[in-house]
Formats: C-alpha cells, structure tokens, sequence
C-alpha cells in the first residue's frame, strides 16, 4: 500500500501515539480544564484520567513556579510553541517533581485556537544528581579554599621560622668559634669536644635552616611557565658541580621555569654524586624520552641504590635513609624536585637502573605546539 499522509492525520493513530508515549501528555480547554490524560500522566501524577476530566490544569502548579507556568500558558494561548522549560509540578497529593514542560496551542480544523497540550518528562534523577553534583562542588571549594589557607600558613611558617632563626644560631655559632679560637689551650680534652660539637651542630643548623629557607621560597613564588632549553639548563648544572662523572644525552625542551627545572636537576645529579659506593668511580647519566604530552627525565647512577620500601619515603621533607656521617645533607633537595614535578602536573619517583644504582624520575610536560596561521 503506498504512503499516504491521511494514516497519519487518522485520529484514532495520533491518539495511540499520544497514549503510548513515554512522556506525560494531557490537554486543557481555554477554559483551563483537562480535557484529555495519557497513561504516562496517570503514572507521573498519580491520578487516573477519569479523576482529572475536567479540573483545572491550574491545580497541578505549585506555588513556587505557579507564576513561571501561568507565563507559559499565556504564551501558548497566544499561539506560540514553548518547548522544553524545567520547572516543578505538583502532584494531587502535594508532592513536587521536577518536570522538563512543553507547551503547545491546539487548533480546530480552521486554524482557531481551542487550547493547549502539555509534554511533561520527569526530570527528578537528573535533578537529584545535579543538587549532589552542586553540593559535593561546593564542599570542594571549601575544602580547597581552607587546604590554600593551611598551605599558605605553612609556608609563611616556614619563611619566618627559618629567617626568625637565623639570627640567634649567628649570634651562638660566633661565639662558639670565638671559644674555640682563643681558649682552645686552655681546655682540656673534654672541653675541646664540647666546643667541637656545639661549632658542628650549629654548622648543620645553619645548613638545615638555609634548605628550609630555600624551600619555603620556592613555595612561596609564582612561577611562570614557558619553553625551557632543558639541555642549555643541565650543562650549567653539571658545569656547577666541576665534574666528568656526568654523561648527559640528547634532552628535548620542557615546558617549565628555568628556575624551577635547574633546581630540580641540581638536585637529583647531585644526590646521584653523593650517593656512591667508595669502592666504585661515579658513574651518572642524565637521559629523556618523550611519553605522549610529557617528558620524562631519568638520571641513572652506578650507586648504593635504594630498597623498593624506602623509594617512596626518600621524597618527604626531611627524610634520609643514611646517617648523617655516611652521607651529609638536610634531605629537602628531593622534595623540591617533587614539588617542581607536581606544580606541573607531572610526578617524581625512584626505581633500579640499569647502572646498577638508583635511576630518579620527573616528568615535565612537552612545549605546547605552535601552529602557524598560514597553514592550510
């Protein structure tokens, strides 16, 4: 049989349509009476069609959007089509669901507007999981907010406890030298060690409170980022140091802040240095390899190594895994590097390396590409 527009203008089949739609779908006189109530509204209202027959359209408005929904009407009335506005509606019980309405005016076989149809979705999922999306977005903000508060607090700690300190320790140290300098033959063995040790522990304290004060700097600048020449950047470092233990292959660029790249490589090449056998000539490597939108810097040594249930504690602040004897050093140069690595969104670790010793990671990300406008 051939297609012919008269099947779909068959009432008998629009009502079938309407009747089996999923969405809530009734009609209303210019009068505001229900006229016609699909089993999808029986459903969403709770109100079979013979209960609504003929009452107002009104009832279903509550309060709060009563305003809003006579709006609509009006604007069907006035023979425009309003699709798809979220509001509230009320259920004969009093209970509010969250709708999504669309209002259409009806018209007779001449043209003239006989009243309106109303397209109702129950969008209450999708509001209950917007109020938890919201709520759980406010919370965050909050948390963030009082964690920038904490963090800033910190590091302002940090600044003036190690300036505030710095003064005293001078003062001690200055005295402590003086003793030993012009008294020395007068004190006896015992007296010479004490000197000693109070001259060496204000020494490390002086070292301890300056790496702290390195590092609360460090947090407390604003760095900008842009394209770094990481080789340009490692060649100083390893010039710095006046070695030829240092191997440095070919690096791409990062994008980075120089600063913040030369502290980081200062810092693992010569942790690589410090850290090594007595019986074994330094070996360091300094490599990269690009992995996707990043690079990933590894700087291998032939050292002591590390256990893998220590890899993870070697970057807290502080931390060290060899007495002060063995090894010097106040154990922040790592959680630099772990702090450059994370304000670029890219991660510090340790792991074995193929020279035997400990190979440290940091990935940085690669420059953004520059695409010129004239390119087709």
């Amino acid at each position: 049989m051939p297609f012919t527009t008269d099947r779909v203008r068959d009432p008998d089949l629009l009502a079938q349509i309407v009747e089996v739609s999923g969405d809530a779908i009734f009609s209303e006189n210019l009068d505001g009476q229900i006229t016609t109530w699909n089993s999808a509204a029986e459903r969403l209202y709770g109100c079979s069609r013979r209960d609504m027959m003929g009452r107002a359209a009104a009832d279903l408005l509550p309060e709060q959007t009563a305003l809003q929904l006579r709006r609509l009407h009006e604007r069907g009335l006035a023979g425009e089509a309003v699709e798809r506005v979220d509001t509230w509606h009320q259920r004969p019980d009093g209970r509010h669901i969250a709708v999504s309405v669309t209002v259409s005016p009806l018209r007779d076989s001449t043209g003239t507007l006989v009243g309106l149809a109303t397209s109702v979705q129950d969008v209450t999922d999708r509001v209950r999981l917007t109020a938890e999306i919201e709520d759980v977005h406010r919370t965050l903000e909050k948390q963030y907010a009082a964690l920038g508060r904490s963090n800033r607090d910190l590091e302002q700690f940090a600044y003036v406890a190690s300036h505030d300190l710095s003064e005293p320790l001078r003062v001690m140290t200055g005295f402590a030298q003086l003793i030993e300098k012009r008294y020395v033959k007068t004190l006896d063995e015992t007296g010479r060690r004490y000197v000693f040790h109070i001259v060496d522990g204000a020494a490390r304290m002086r070292t301890l409170i300056d790496d702290l004060l390195q590092y609360s700097q460090f947090l407390r600048s604003d760095r900008t980022a842009g394209r770094v020449n990481t080789a340009a950047v490692v060649a100083r470092v390893v010039a710095g140091l006046e070695t030829a233990s240092v191997e440095v292959e070919p690096l791409p660029d990062v994008w980075c802040d120089e600063a913040s790249l030369a502290a980081a490589m200062q810092n693992l090449i010569s942790n690589a240095l410090k850290f090594t056998s007595p019986d074994v000539p330094a070996r360091v490597v300094v490599s990269a390899k690009v992995d996707g939108p990043q690079v990933q810097i590894m700087v291998d040594d032939n050292g002591i190594g590390i256990e893998e249930e220590y890899r993870e504690r070697v970057f807290g602040m502080f931390s060290r895994l060899h007495v002060r004897e063995a090894y010097a050093g106040t154990g922040i140069g790592l959680a630099i590097v772990q702090q450059v690595a994370e304000r670029s969104d890219g991660r510090a670790w340790v792991e074995h390396s193929p020279l035997g010793g400990s190979r440290f990671c940091i990935t940085l990300p690669l420059p953004p590409t520059t695409i010129s406008l004239d390119t087709p």
